[in-house]
């Protein structure tokens, strides 16, 4: 059962600032919010005129929290929370070049960070490095088909926009009645420009550690590759993970740090996703500390790393 909510906790992803509101609605005596997108900090003047020095915000990504003076060390945070993926004032901007629905530049950055943008990895990589990002980023079947064309198209001329490069997977990708045909393209693309697996592995080997016994670490994934590491890391952390194969963490075995608050994952109710279209991939997954010592001694969460080459 999670216990009611108290103390110090991180939002590693404040966006328009909701779940860094609904932590001090409900509790949190103070709350460390950080985003890598640095025009989400317009939305939170309105938290400070209500909440005042209780919220404090940094621009950052999450996975360097552990280089963040203000939490590293500290021995009372009692949660992390992570809202993961691309958000909603992402895609309703087609400057940021992340909607396949409008055109848009090729960037999908969600922060500042320098490149590469999205147009040079459409533009630059080799028809093979393409491929690999797509099917493991996207796990799209036809990724082979979808770089190959990519590159004829490329030799035409450069592809600069969200619709050109999503109009050239519709012509590979049967239309599925839920999902546009750019869907996996665009995730994989995505994925590679921002790193967000590497940062997720990261930040879920600092969440356990910073965590103090009794607290909470909480993880709303929206895709299949997001939701299989945070269910492998907490089968890890409580001592459940199976017989290790090449893909497993480099890990030593001595007893359990996060027990799971639910054996399944929390989804949204049909008349949620009948407010928001959104909702309907996601995934809660919600762990409790248990102990102060780490289950496993991790070197690092692997996943299929593609090296772009350019």
């Amino acid at each position: 059962m999670v216990t009611p909510i108290t103390g110090c906790w991180i939002d590693g992803t404040f966006g328009a600032g909701g779940y860094s509101r609904a932590l001090l609605q409900n509790g949190a005596c103070q709350v460390i919010a950080i985003d890598k997108d640095p025009t989400t900090k317009v939305f939170l003047h309105s938290i400070q005129n209500e909440y005042g020095d209780m919220i404090k915000f940094y621009n950052q990504s999450y996975a360097d929290m552990e280089k963040n003076d203000d939490i590293a060390g500290r021995d009372d945070i009692c949660g992390v929370v992570l809202d993961l993926g691309v958000s909603s004032m992402h895609l309703d901007n087609p400057l940021r070049g992340f909607s396949f629905r409008e055109s848009g530049p090729l960037d999908m950055r969600m922060g500042d960070q320098p490149g590469p943008t999205a147009f040079e990895i459409i533009n630059l990589c080799s028809e093979t490095t393409l491929a690999d990002l797509i099917f493991f980023y996207g796990q799209e079947r036809k990724a082979r088909k979808i770089a190959n064309r990519i590159v004829k198209e490329r030799k035409k001329r450069k592809i600069n926009t969200t619709l050109e490069l999503a109009e050239i997977v519709r012509a590979i990708v049967s239309k599925n009645s839920n999902k546009d045909p750019a869907t996996r393209t665009f995730q994989a693309i995505r994925i590679a420009v921002n790193n967000e697996l590497r940062d997720l592995s990261k930040a879920l080997i600092f969440a356990e550690r910073i965590v103090k016994k009794g607290g909470i670490i909480a993880i709303v994934t929206f895709h299949s590759l997001e939701d299989k590491m945070v269910k492998d890391f907490g089968k890890l952390m409580s001592g459940n993970a199976s017989t290790t194969n090449r893909y497993s963490p480099p890990s030593s075995k001595t007893y359990p740090s996060l027990i799971p608050v639910n054996k399944k994952p929390v989804v949204a109710a049909i008349d949620e996703i009948d407010r928001n279209k959104r909702a309907r991939s996601a995934k809660l997954r919600v762990f409790t500390k248990v102990s102060n010592g780490p289950s496993r001694v991790l070197e690092k969460i692997e996943f299929p790393e593609v090296d772009l080459g350019i």
